[in-house]
């Protein structure tokens, strides 16, 4: 399921988008826990600003990344026993610290 780091962490000025994707995740999740006993698996994959033509003449975030990147992170994720990847990898890291900002401070951060 192609997620994004916006369900982690929703940004001002895009709360549909976020909203949506917290939501695929949450219901990605626990249909990998309903179906894992049948040899289901599901992987979640959350890349961050992907170089593409949807996001053509947008400023790149930074640890921006590109479609072929993001295969290649699936391809690896489908290999290994992940449940849920990030792509690029560094982006785990960057939202774990996202995650911990307050919302007060987070709003200042230029979206």
């Amino acid at each position: 399921m192609l997620s994004s780091v916006a369900a982690e962490r929703p940004r001002r000025g895009n709360a549909v988008y976020g909203a949506s994707k917290a939501g695929l995740d949450s219901l990605a999740q626990s249909l990998a826990d309903d179906l894992h006993d049948e040899g289901v698996r599901i992987l979640v994959v959350r890349p961050g600003f992907v170089r593409s033509r949807m996001t053509q003449g947008l400023k790149p975030a930074p640890l921006a990344t590109t479609p072929d990147a993001v295969a290649a992170a699936v391809l690896a994720g489908l290999d290994g026993r992940a449940q849920t990847i990030w792509t690029p990898r560094a982006l785990r890291l960057l939202m774990l610290v996202m995650r911990m900002v307050p919302r007060p401070l987070f709003r200042r951060i230029e979206q």
